[in-house]
């Protein structure tokens, strides 16, 4: 998995992204965001926030003292988040999860829609959340695709042929080993869903 080859990808494509992508249904996004627990009034790492396709969901959810926090290694995807989402207490990081630097125990809430498979270093990510989450914050990994079709799709594109969602025992490991307890993995023919607690 090579990191250069993947940010190119994601910002040549950047553009006309929310013309291709599969998984901007509303009523799908809408679903997901209804399942997620998130306090009114909260700190969110959004993390490969892409164009931005679930943060007006995540907007929702918080009041107007909440901060919302849009990360991705793709600068061009950010440009095209910011402009739909212009809303003030967003903020907008060009980096790699895997090295973010943010002070500790700062987040109530990271979400990963549809960008886990992305990650380069899936261990060190979730070490990373881990860390940057409040105790008690939550993490939540979420697709409005099962974890077999969005496999498929991935093993269709070359160069993305190991950018996986892990199946349940290898994903439950994953979070055990980044220090997360109370976590559950719900998998549906239209969605897939792990959640996590510090």
């Amino acid at each position: 998995m090579d990191k250069r080859v993947s940010r190119k990808y994601f910002n040549d494509k950047a553009e006309r992204w929310d013309e291709s992508i599969r998984n901007n249904d509303a009523k799908k996004l809408g679903a997901l965001a209804d399942r997620l627990s998130i306090p009114e009034q909260a700190w969110i790492l959004d993390v490969g926030t892409g164009t931005g396709v679930f943060l007006p969901y995540l907007k929702e959810k918080v009041n107007h003292n909440s901060r919302v926090i849009c990360m991705d290694f793709a600068f061009n995807m950010l440009v095209q988040a910011k402009s739909k989402n212009g809303f003030g207490s967003v903020h907008y990081v060009c980096a790699e999860i895997e090295s973010l630097r943010f002070s500790p125990d700062l987040f109530d809430v990271v979400m990963c829609y549809s960008t886990f498979p992305h990650f380069h270093d899936k261990p060190r990510a979730l070490l990373t959340i881990h860390q940057l989450l409040k105790p008690g914050g939550s993490l939540y990994i979420g697709h409005t695709a099962s974890r077999d079709t969005i496999n498929n799709i991935h093993r269709a594109i070359p160069d993305f042929q190991d950018h996986l969602i892990p199946d349940k025992r290898e994903m439950e490991n994953l979070l055990q080993k980044a220090g997360f307890s109370e976590f559950t993995i719900t998998e549906l023919p239209e969605s897939y869903l792990a959640s996590a607690r510090k």
